[in-house]
């Protein structure tokens, strides 16, 4: 069964002990940050821990969050790192991703999974490039940096987070006009307010997005909440496929359904089973 991905925790590069607690956690995958996450003077010491836990046994492999490419510090993460990773399973976070970036990665010829994190004006203006330039030697999908991506428009905060309608939807678009995974919506920072956050996570759902990464643990259930079928959706999903039988289309509960709507209800029973439609 392809790896899950409604749910990406981050854990802090300079705490090792909640980088292994990530690991045990219940989110689909785990993120360990070099970036926001670490302050200035414990960079370097962050970046050869994580190289220390990835050389041992891990229950898991992790992404790993380097700094922007374009500082010294995210030089030193991947070249440090790409040495560290288990032959074949270097994954990367790329914040403030942009064309540059990625072409900057290129020309360090490095290889694994991507995770490339939009969160400014530029980044997501790139994504308009015809030419698809963010092409790297792996895998990749995209991300959502919504705190950064509020600062650089220097946007509002809506109740109902109006102002990253756009972003997201655009986001979402690029990714499937690119044949992409489904692409990963921003962090919520009110960590104890678990009603905003599982709101906030339906609406991004709604938008297109895979899932949502979280920064603390009790966010995780939330988030796979609000990216399960609901009992509705299913008793709607079996009542469509019971219907059909073969037929090119039927009604069900006063409505026509089509190949459209059965593609859907066979999506809403694959979710609620538990497979995973696509792998990171």
């Amino acid at each position: 069964m392809p790896d899950s991905v409604r749910t990406w925790l981050y854990a802090p590069g300079d705490r090792p002990d909640r980088c292994l607690k990530a690991l045990a956690s219940g989110a689909d995958q785990v993120i360990w940050d070099l970036e926001d996450a670490v302050p200035d003077d414990a960079k370097t010491t962050a970046r050869d821990t994580l190289a220390q836990l990835l050389s041992g046994p891990l229950p898991r492999i992790p992404w790993i969050r380097v700094n922007g490419v374009d500082t010294d510090w995210g030089a030193e993460d991947v070249q440090r790192l790409s040495r560290a990773f288990p032959d074949g399973e270097a994954r990367w976070v790329v914040p403030k991703a942009s064309r540059q970036a990625v072409e900057r990665l290129r020309q360090w010829g490095i290889r694994g999974r991507f995770l490339l994190i939009v969160e400014t004006a530029a980044g997501l203006g790139d994504l308009w490039d015809v030419s698809r330039p963010w092409r790297l030697e792996g895998p990749s999908r995209l991300a959502f940096g919504a705190l950064d991506y509020r600062n650089d428009v220097a946007l509002g905060e809506m109740p109902d987070e109006t102002e990253l309608t756009m972003p997201r939807s655009f986001i979402a678009l690029a990714s499937r006009c690119w044949n992409w995974g489904g692409p990963i919506d921003a962090v919520y920072p009110a960590i104890d307010d678990a009603e905003a956050l599982l709101a906030s996570a339906q609406r991004g759902r709604a938008l297109g997005m895979a899932g949502k990464m979280v920064i603390h643990p009790k966010q995780i259930a939330p988030v796979h909440a609000a990216y399960a079928p609901t009992a509705e959706d299913v008793a709607w999903a079996q009542a469509v496929l019971g219907a059909i039988q073969g037929a090119g289309a039927a009604r069900v509960e006063g409505k026509m359904v089509d190949r459209p709507l059965v593609e859907r209800a066979r999506q809403i029973l694959s979710e609620a089973d538990g497979i995973a439609p696509e792998a990171p």
